[in-house]
């Protein structure tokens, strides 16, 4: 059985590399898994609104969608 999909976790940011990039198939296996009735198989408006409230939730700054990957900035805070 294949491991389950996480939401990327902001606190494994750093100063130096505060972003992240999500790949499609990462985005569509989040929404596919916690959303088992309405199934995608594409990155469309309704999959990437869901990921940015989803990746905010758990504490990322900003999410912005570049065709159908997903950069992820986290706040980083100093001291």
């Amino acid at each position: 059985m294949a491991r389950p999909f996480q939401a990327p976790d902001p606190r494994d940011r750093s100063v130096n590399e505060p972003t992240q990039v999500i790949s499609s198939a990462q985005v569509l296996g989040l929404y596919n898994q916690e959303n088992p009735t309405t199934k995608k198989e594409r990155v469309v408006d309704s999959v990437k609104d869901w990921y940015e409230d989803r990746v905010k939730s758990v504490g990322w700054k900003d999410a912005q969608f570049h065709g159908n990957q997903c950069v992820l900035t986290a706040k980083i805070t100093l001291g």
